[in-house]
């Protein structure tokens, strides 16, 4: 395939053309030009081809001020109704499904509290199905204008495949969720490992809207980033992405479930802060209802009802993360971090510690120049960047699919 190739070139300006009107709501064709590079006459030949496909509409608003007399400003957008995709969010307890619009806009989300870990494959995809079924349906919007589904699953998942290894949902199975989904409906779906959707997420409708390079590091059972580089997932050459948990972080005693030793999941995962509370607390830590759903809550509250003990683990916590996210700020020194914790107001306990380790262990002038910013974790945020996912997989669909099917 050459780059230089006139559809090809076409096909990738256009896709810059939909994604600048995505980010900046209503936009002129001048300013399309001026954001994109292209000269006006392209960027009216592209906006004209897309309003013809449905894709954007022209909205024409009166001039204020001194121009009231000139002729009416001509302002472009997403049509929201193009085309809609389901995104979904699984994690131990519950699946997330929300259904978006094609400018990304929320319309419908449902969650399904059921633990999968123990069912069967077939019996998760029946149970997702449902759920997609239900939020589709109580939605009212037609089911032939769904154009693909993307997934997000914990631990190491293969985009290309659409399989799923090593999951803290799953365990040590590899469950094709991906393809099982696609047989029951028929539709294009992708899969991709949390982090890297809210990174996607926190690109488009968070954070980090129109940032080039930042970070997303989460804590839910294990620790993770989404690397954002370059205005793109960073997956590197196993497509997998980076293994955050797997940083070497100290403690030749803290054996990770990967089998080597100093990992930062060996600190920091739930198994690891389980063994680390029973130790610390007592086993009957563990026992309590909080304790056995949710450990990271249940040291919250036994922080904040005075337990130094509970504190001193949230606090070694802290320092841990830090230490990796140090590592991010010394290899990449991103333009932002931004750091994911549940349940709410967890981030508040762990943020000094973390905050302490992060400046101690960077390079002065790296850490000076990355900004932190605490938030909790939320299922939708998470669940609308898998429906991100697919969508930008419906604005570069001609040279990802159709140009390479009739050009091969």
């Amino acid at each position: 395939m050459k780059i230089a190739d006139p559809l090809l070139m076409r096909e990738i300006n256009k896709y810059h053309v939909l994604e600048t009107i995505r980010c900046h709501g209503q936009i002129s064709r001048v300013e399309i030009a001026e954001r994109t590079l292209l000269s006006g006459t392209t960027v009216s030949a592209i906006t004209g081809a897309l309003i013809e496909e449905g894709l954007i509409q022209a909205t024409h608003t009166q001039p204020s001020g001194d121009a009231q007399r000139g002729r009416p400003r001509v302002l472009l957008g997403l049509v929201p109704d193009a085309a809609y995709v389901l995104g979904i969010k699984i994690s131990e307890a519950m699946t997330t499904v929300t259904l978006v619009d094609f400018r990304g806009e929320l319309v419908a989300t449902l969650q399904l509290p059921v633990r999968l870990a123990r069912q069967p494959a077939d019996v998760i995809a029946d149970l997702i199905e449902d759920a997609m079924d239900d939020c589709v349906t109580r939605s009212g919007i037609d089911r032939g204008r769904i154009r693909g589904i993307g997934i997000g699953v914990p631990g190491l998942v293969d985009p290309r495949s659409g399989r799923s290894y090593s999951s803290s949902v799953f365990g040590e199975r590899e469950v094709p969720i991906g393809a099982l989904l696609g047989e029951r409906t028929g539709l294009p779906v992708k899969l991709e490992k949390p982090a890297n959707l809210l990174a996607l997420a926190e690109s488009w409708f968070g954070h980090a809207q129109r940032e080039e390079d930042f970070a997303v590091v989460t804590l839910d059972q294990t620790a993770s980033v989404g690397l954002w580089m370059e205005t793109d997932v960073h997956r590197g050459a196993s497509t997998l992405g980076p293994t955050f948990g797997h940083l070497k972080v100290g403690g030749a005693d803290a054996i990770c479930e990967c089998g080597q030793a100093g990992c930062l999941n060996a600190h920091v995962s739930d198994a690891a802060l389980r063994r680390q509370a029973a130790a610390a607390l007592g086993a009957g830590f563990l026992e309590t209802p909080l304790g056995r759903t949710n450990i990271r809550a249940a040291l919250a509250e036994a922080c904040r009802a005075g337990n130094e003990g509970a504190r001193a683990l949230i606090e070694r916590q802290g320092e841990m993360v830090g230490i990796g996210v140090s590592h991010i700020i010394n290899l990449i020194n991103p333009e932002k971090i931004i750091i994911a914790f549940e349940p709410e107001g967890y981030g508040e306990l762990v943020e000094p510690a973390l905050r302490a380790a992060a400046a101690a262990n960077s390079f002065r002038t790296h850490y000076a120049s990355t900004e932190l910013i605490f938030h909790t974790l939320d299922d939708q945020l998470w669940a609308r960047g898998a429906a991100a996912l697919m969508l930008r997989d419906i604005y570069s669909a001609p040279w990802a699919t159709n140009y390479q099917e009739e050009n091969q």
